[in-house]
């Protein structure tokens, strides 16, 4: 009965994200395999695989525009318990270039499960800094009585500045089911960069929520997703199917409303997982770009020790 509800909830979130439409840009960025790189957005994600994981995903935006971003993402996940209690610990460095601006982001992520519902919930938090400089010596004041020759808004030399930035996020899982809600910066950080300069950030809110579902061929599984982006004023959504074949291989699209559509592939071997999306824009970008390229790598370690005397074997040889 559980899981019936639960594909029943899953679809109305496909219909009702279905409806959201990308308008522009936001700050945080939009990688196409979020479904494995869930750490960036929510600091709750943290210990959910049950294992140590090391990731790390390097997207190129927009291949053949100038200044177009450059984001690279590194996260380091385990769980752990403490006393009676489940709990998750995470650390994020995220480091992003977009025209004459460099952004990182340096975070460490706390996350603490309950049991609910036959599920787990977790609640998590994100304590870190942000820093945002700008390459002043490179911007262009073009030489006509048409345009204003100097704006002390805008900064002539090096300049950078930080400021402290806060993320939450709740994340469910159920058997074959998750769903997740982040915010990240809770704090609105103003970075001011010199005495004329200041950028603000604004927080962004995040939905996403995916199900696997066991086809009659026990070789292959299907994985449905969605993923939903706003700062309010504009949105950009997800919506992503994927085939696994015997474990190991994987195969998909996703469509970004209004955006794009993405080409996904990856494997696993052993402990490592390896994944690429390829995205072919469907706006008017297409006459400069040929689209958009990320990588991702995924290690994970498995904690879990045998204690001496359990579980102990006898050699197969005298079995």
């Amino acid at each position: 009965m559980i899981s019936i509800l639960m594909k029943k909830y899953f679809l109305l979130i496909i219909v009702l994200i279905s409806y959201a439409t990308s308008v522009k840009a936001q700050y945080d960025a939009q990688l196409s395999q979020y479904f494995a790189a869930m750490g960036y957005y929510n600091p709750a994600y943290a210990g959910s695989s049950g294992t140590m994981n090391l990731f790390a995903i390097d997207r190129l935006q927009w291949i053949g525009i100038k200044g177009a971003p450059r984001s690279f993402f590194i996260n380091a996940d385990m769980p752990f318990s403490l006393g009676k209690t489940n709990n998750g610990l995470g650390l994020t460095v995220f480091t992003e270039g977009i025209g004459l601006f460099q952004n990182t982001h340096v975070a460490g992520q706390y996350a603490y499960k309950q049991k609910l519902f036959g599920g787990i919930l977790s609640i998590g938090l994100q304590i870190g800094l942000v820093n945002q400089s700008f390459d002043g010596t490179k911007v262009y004041y073009p030489s006509s009585d048409y345009f204003q020759s100097e704006d002390e808004a805008i900064p002539k030399e090096q300049v950078s500045g930080m400021s402290m930035d806060m993320n939450f996020g709740l994340y469910y899982t159920h058997k074959d089911l998750y769903a997740g809600f982040g915010i990240t910066h809770i704090t609105q950080p103003e970075i001011k960069l010199n005495e004329y300069s200041s950028t603000f950030i604004n927080s962004t809110y995040n939905l996403t929520a995916g199900y696997n579902i066991q086809l009659n061929n026990p070789l292959f599984e299907l994985q449905p997703s969605v993923f939903l982006k706003t700062d309010i004023q504009s949105f950009q959504t997800d919506i992503t199917a994927r085939l696994l074949y015997n474990k190991m291989f994987i195969g998909g699209l996703s469509w970004r409303v209004n955006e794009a559509v993405i080409f996904l592939v990856g494997a696993k071997f052993g402990n490592i997982q390896v994944g690429y999306a390829y995205d072919f824009p469907t706006t008017p970008i297409l006459k400069g770009s040929s689209g958009s390229h990320e990588l991702m790598v995924n290690y994970q370690i498995k904690l879990q020790k045998t204690k001496a005397g359990k579980n102990r074997h006898k050699s197969v040889r005298i079995l």
